[in-house]
């Protein structure tokens, strides 16, 4: 067979990566409509749009919650906050207010990190002989909240400023560690936190994607402006990524790595009258990219893909092609079962989140939401993406399935493990961090809601 196929013209497949390495990349508050393989007009992700193409990528990808912590929670150990327990607790053990210069009511919050009894994607794969390493550049992805668990490498140096840790930082640590961690199958999880606001693109990134006409001059005053720096800050974001691909090709590492990219949420950027994000959970904030990049020799999907799948279904994703099992518990499936909901719930800070929490079920083409204010939503998001007409009193009898659906998705989902460990404080680091980010700073009144600024 090898001589017939070499005298015709033709190669063989190439043979199947046994133990790939997995480089699982974390797109820090990037909408899925902002990239260019998702059908967006500005060249923002020429890398993660080259990588797509090479294997899958999802249509309808939702993330679990719209803020860093629970929805990375939930990329590692393929569960809902409600049972990872890492989420704003008014109880929890980490300690916010003591830090806190600002209101008197933030002394209240506080956050509660991941249950220490869960097990984290990082922990099944170093358990099983994969070196494991992880580059961070938020504050709520420091050690101090739980996340680093399994890794043996966790690098959270840095973040401090105003912008978080910037792309070139992350992306010059991890080519560090490859090089040093090469010797057997790696997983390295990167964060990569630039389109978070506040947005301070580089200025060759802001001439590459934004028009002349539509450049700030100085800081970004209006909702136009705003959002053209938001995609110079993903073209950035996504330039560095393309260094560390082009390094994985140049140590002959790519084509036997198993790359996944992913946002822990998205960003509202002037819709529902609102910024930010971690405060509802409208399309703008809950859709994310989802692109999966395999080994060479691995059948699975190609192209664009319509299953809804969501961050959660990377941990079982992953831990299956590595050949392990998927533990008892996990609430997440790859690949995603037909007509499979989409649910996703978040407790947002008590300063910001003036709706309550907010819980979602993505049905097909319906969505319903609810929140601790007594909002009753309904959408046709295939007719209506921009979520702009409730048809929750026009459709009553859709309203009361998808709730009764909701309710029960809630009820069966079993709390934490146990709780998140003794109190202790955010290190000063954290504190200066969450600070400079709009979250800790002095304030003499709460903002309004829709112009709160968004949670890291």
């Amino acid at each position: 067979m090898p001589l017939i196929a070499a005298a015709l013209g033709c190669s063989e497949p190439a043979p199947r990566v046994e133990r790939p390495h997995f480089l699982v990349l974390s797109l820090d508050t990037t909408r899925a409509d902002r990239l260019g393989i998702y059908g967006y007009e500005r060249p923002t992700s020429p890398v993660l749009d080259r990588m797509a193409r090479e294997g899958a990528w999802y249509e309808r990808a939702y993330t679990t919650a719209t803020w860093t912590l629970p929805s990375h929670a939930s990329l590692f150990t393929g569960k809902f906050p409600t049972s990872h327990g890492a989420r704003y607790d008014a109880e929890g053990p980490l300690v916010l207010g003591s830090e806190i210069r600002g209101p008197e009511s933030w002394k209240q919050i506080r956050a509660r990190g991941l249950a220490p009894d869960e097990h984290t994607l990082a922990e099944h794969l170093q358990g099983a002989g994969w070196r494991t390493g992880g580059v961070v550049a938020g504050p709520w992805l420091k050690a101090v909240f739980g996340l680093s668990r399994g890794f043996e490498h966790w690098d959270d140096r840095g973040i401090t400023s105003v912008n978080g840790r910037p792309a070139a930082s992350v992306t010059d640590a991890a080519i560090a560690w490859i090089d040093g961690a090469s010797d057997r199958p790696f997983f390295l999880f990167l964060n990569y936190f630039d389109p978070h606001t506040p947005f301070y693109p580089p200025a060759p990134f802001v001439a590459e994607v934004v028009p002349p006409e539509e450049r700030p001059r100085g800081e970004a005053k209006t909702l136009r402006e705003r959002s053209a720096l938001y995609d110079a800050e993903i073209r950035a974001m996504d330039f560095h990524i393309g260094r560390l691909l082009d390094h994985l090709r140049a140590r002959g590492l790519y084509d036997s790595t198993f790359v996944v990219a992913v946002a822990d949420h998205g960003e509202l950027l002037g819709e529902q009258n609102a910024n930010g994000h971690g405060n509802s959970l409208y399309e703008p904030e809950l859709r994310i990219p989802f692109l999966v990049k395999p080994p060479r020799g691995d059948g699975g999907p190609r192209g664009a893909q319509s299953a809804i799948v969501q961050i959660s279904d990377v941990f079982p994703m992953v831990l299956a092609r590595a050949g392990l099992p998927i533990p008892a518990g996990t609430q997440a499936a790859f690949p995603p079962p037909p007509e499979r909901p989409a649910f996703a719930e978040v407790n947002p800070l008590p300063r910001f989140g003036k709706r309550g929490d907010w819980r979602a079920i993505v049905d097909g083409e319906w969505k319903y939401l609810e929140s601790g204010a007594g909002d009753r939503l309904l959408f046709d998001v295939a007719r209506d993406p921009a979520e702009t007409e409730n048809l929750a009193a026009a459709q009553p009898d859709v309203a009361a399935r998808l709730r009764a659906s909701l309710e029960s998705w809630i009820a069966a989902l079993p709390p934490p493990s146990s709780t998140s460990g003794d109190a202790t404080n955010v290190d000063d680091a954290t504190r200066r961090a969450l600070e400079s980010l709009g979250y800790l700073h002095e304030a003499e009144s709460p903002q309004d809601a829709t112009q709160a600024p968004a949670t890291p």
